[in-house]
């Protein structure tokens, strides 16, 4: 449906560019929050805390480079994974415990995430995406496979009103993981996209980020070698010839 907007344009781009700048210690905390650079019609989505992070021309976060551990058991049995990092969508308001940003995604707008590509990666490898309370892969990618639409996650919360005209567009939703079935650092592209039906038209408000490219490291723990396991015990022996001196 058709709102209407309360466009504002306080910020300059100069001003918003030394703002990403001093936000930089959240993406350190793994999160990343997602705003816009204009609250205007077709204003553009993008991480407001990646700036510092970014080489290049292709918005690759290099410092957010998740580890990912390989579960043997529960939910994730046969995968690496990790909850990090966070994604979430900046506030306009307080409504909702939050603390406002002057870089929010406009009022009515509803902020989510796709998983657009895996760029690469270990040859075979797959990598997944669990929403909370997922028993299964909500998405999965492999290796070399991109989409240009579906795959999305939201960051903005429908539980507290967001997507309805002239709500806030906050999100900051845990239990999600990210995960991947064989051993090795996988490059994955997100995008931010808009998905509300508040802005003329009846389509978005917000237009669509550049590609984000993170990097995923799945980490394989180390069987025990035959030498360490002899090392472990020759130091127990050891231990019980002092234990035996002693007594």
């Amino acid at each position: 449906m058709k709102t209407k907007l309360s466009i504002s344009n306080k910020w300059s781009l100069t001003a918003l560019t030394l703002g990403l700048g001093l936000a930089v210690s959240s993406v350190q905390g793994q999160h990343l929050n997602a705003g816009a650079l204009s609250t205007a019609q077709d204003g553009q989505l993008y991480f407001q805390n990646a700036v510092g992070f970014v080489s290049g021309s292709g918005f690759v976060v290099t410092s957010v480079s998740p580890t990912m551990s390989y579960s043997n058991t529960g939910t994730y049995a046969g995968f690496f994974n990790t909850g990090n990092p966070t994604f979430t969508a900046l506030a306009q308001t307080t409504n909702n415990g939050a603390t406002p940003s002057p870089f929010a995604a406009a009022y009515g707008s509803f902020l989510q995430l796709r998983l657009e590509s895996v760029v690469s990666g270990p040859v075979g490898g797959t990598f997944s995406f669990f929403d909370h309370g997922a028993v299964t892969p909500t998405y999965s990618l492999g290796v070399g496979s991109s989409v240009g639409s579906g795959n999305l996650l939201e960051l903005s919360d429908d539980t507290l009103g967001a997507g309805d005209p002239g709500a806030d567009p906050f999100g900051h939703i845990h239990g999600r993981r990210f995960a991947a079935d064989v051993a090795g650092s996988y490059q994955v592209g997100f995008r931010i996209v808009d998905t509300s039906v508040n802005g003329f038209g009846g389509g978005p408000i917000q237009t669509d980020s550049q590609l984000y490219l993170l990097t995923f490291n799945a980490v394989a723990v180390p069987e025990p070698t035959v030498l360490s396991l002899a090392a472990g015990g020759v130091i127990a022996v050891g231990m019980g010839i002092r234990r035996k001196v002693r007594s």
